[in-house]
C-alpha cells in the first residue's frame, strides 16, 4: 500500500536521518573490527566476547521496546538525540575503561543508542508510505558507515593510536549527531500523516506478520555473526591476517552499499517478496561457500557476493511489512525481533567457539540463514494468496 506524501518538503530531516544511521553503522561495525584487540587486551574468552556483542544487541532490543512507549511523552527529537548521546557515552566510556570493569555496561549503553536510532525507520515509513526505494536509500547510509568503520580501524592502528582512539572518535561523532538533531526540525507524528492514509491493519491477527518477524530475526542473527565475528574468525583461525580480516569486513559493506544503491533505484519496480526470496537464497549459498574457502581472493569474492545478497533484505522486509507495521507496537516488535536475532546470534556463536572451535562456530550462521531462506519462501507463497493471512 502506498499513499501520497510530501517528503520532498523534509530535506533537512532526511539528511539528519541519514547522518544518524551513518554513525550508527560506524559504531556497530567498529565493535566487530576491534573485537580481536579487546579479546587480547582483556584476555577475554570467546564466549565472553560473544556476550559482549550480544549485550550491544540486547541494548538495541531494550531501547526499541522502551522508546516505543516513551516517544509519545518526550517526542522524536529528544529520543533521537538521546540515542546519539548514548552512543557517544558508551564508546567514549569504553575508551577510558582501562580496567574493564564497566566494559559490558558501556557496550550495553551504546547498544541502547543503536536501538533508539531505529526510530528513523518509522519516520521514513511515515513519510514515504512504506517505499522500498526510500527505505533502502536510508539504509544505504548505514552501509556507508559500516563500510568505513573497519578502514578507520586499520588506519588508526597503522598510526599506532590503537582501538581506544577508535572508540573516542565514535564518541565525538555521536556528539556531533546530537548537535545536528537539536538544530533540525522533526515534525510530530501526526504532521507526517496524510488525509488519504488508510487505517492500519491489526498486525497480530495475521500469520504473515509473524513471518516478517522471523525474517527479521534470522537475518539480523546471521548479519551480526558476520559483522561481529568474521574478523575474529579469520584472524583467530590463521586463515587471514588481521588487516586482511578487517578488509573482508569492509568488503561486505562495500557490496551492501552497492546493493542498497541499486535497490533504492529499482526497489519499487520489483516485488518486495521476490527481492527478499532471491536475497535469502544467495545469503544461504554464499555463507555455506564462505567456510569452505581459505584464500584471500576467494574469500573476498565470496564476501562481496554475500554483501550483495544481504543488502536489500532488512529494509525491504520493513517496507514489505508496512501493510501491517508502519508504526506503533507492530513496528516496534518487528525491530525488536531484529534486535533479538542480533542478541542470540553472537551468544550462540561464541558458545560454540568456546565449546568446539572457531571453524565450527561459523555453522551457526548457516543454521540461521537456512531458516531465513525458508521464511522468505513462505512469505513469497503467502504473497500469492488473495486474502491477507
Amino acid at each position: 500500500m502506498q499513499y501520497k506524501t510530501n517528503y520532498e518538503n523534509y530535506t533537512p530531516l532526511l539528511y539528519g536521518m541519514y547522518f544518524v544511521v551513518f554513525i550508527t553503522g560506524v559504531a556497530v561495525l567498529a565493535t566487530g573490527a576491534i573485537l580481536p584487540d579487546i579479546i587480547t587486551d582483556f584476555e577475554m574468552s570467546y564466549d565472553r566476547a560473544g556476550l559482549l556483542l550480544s549485550l550491544q544487541a540486547a541494548g538495541n532490543v531494550s531501547a526499541v521496546i522502551i522508546i516505543g512507549l516513551a516517544i509519545e511523552f518526550i517526542g522524536r527529537r529528544a529520543a533521537l538525540a538521546a540515542g546519539s548521546l548514548m552512543i557517544a557515552i558508551g564508546f567514549a566510556g569504553i575508551a577510558l575503561d582501562y580496567g574493564g570493569g564497566l566494559l559490558f555496561v558501556l557496550i550495553f549503553i551504546a547498544g541502547c543508542g543503536w536501538g533508539i536510532n531505529n526510530i528513523v525507520n518509522g519516520i521514513m515509513n511515515d513519510i514515504t508510505g512504506g517505499s522500498a526505494k526510500h527505505m533502502n536509500r536510508l539504509h544505504l547510509f548505514f552501509a556507508a558507515g559500516a563500510f568505513l568503520a573497519p578502514f578507520m580501524v586499520i588506519l588508526i592502528n597503522s598510526l599506532g593510536l590503537g582501538w581506544r582512539f577508535v572508540c573516542g572518535i565514535i564518541g565525538v561523532m555521536g556528539m556531533v549527531s546530537v548537535l545536528i538533531l537539536l538544530l533540525i526540525k522533526i515534525p510530530a507524528e501526526n504532521k507526517l500523516q496524510t488525509a488519504q492514509e488508510e487505517p492500519q491493519v491489526f498486525a497480530f491477527k495475521h500469520l504473515r506478520y509473524y513471518i516478517f518477524l522471523l525474517i527479521a530475526f534470522t537475518y539480523t542473527a546471521a548479519e551480526t555473526i558476520m559483522n561481529g565475528w568474521i574478523t575474529t574468525y579469520f584472524q583467530g583461525t590463521g586463515i587471514l591476517t588481521g588487516t586482511e580480516a578487517r578488509i573482508t569486513l569492509s568488503l561486505i559493506w562495500v557490496s551492501i552499499l552497492i546493493g542498497r544503491t541499486l535497490a533504492s533505484i529499482v526497489g519499487n519496480k520489483v516485488k518486495k517478496e521476490s527481492i527478499i526470496l532471491g536475497c535469502a537464497f544467495f545469503v544461504l549459498a554464499f555463507t555455506v561457500l564462505l567456510i569452505r574457502l581459505d584464500s584471500f581472493v576467494g574469500i573476498a569474492i565470496c564476501i562481496f557476493g554475500l554483501g550483495l545478497a544481504l543488502s536489500a533484505l532488512f529494509p525491504t522486509n520493513l517496507a514489505n511489512a508496512a501493510i501491517y507495521a508502519k508504526k506503533g507496537l507492530a513496528l516496534g516488535l518487528l525491530l525488536s525481533a531484529g534486535g533479538l536475532g542480533a542478541t542470540v546470534g553472537p551468544i550462540v556463536t561464541g558458545a560454540v567457539a568456546e565449546r568446539f572451535d572457531l571453524y565450527t562456530s561459523m555453522w551457526s550462521a548457516i543454521g540461521f540463514t537456512l531458516v531465513l531462506f525458508i521464511s522468505a519462501l513462505i512469505n513469497f507463497i503467502f504473497s500469492k494468496r488473495k486474502s491477507k493471512l
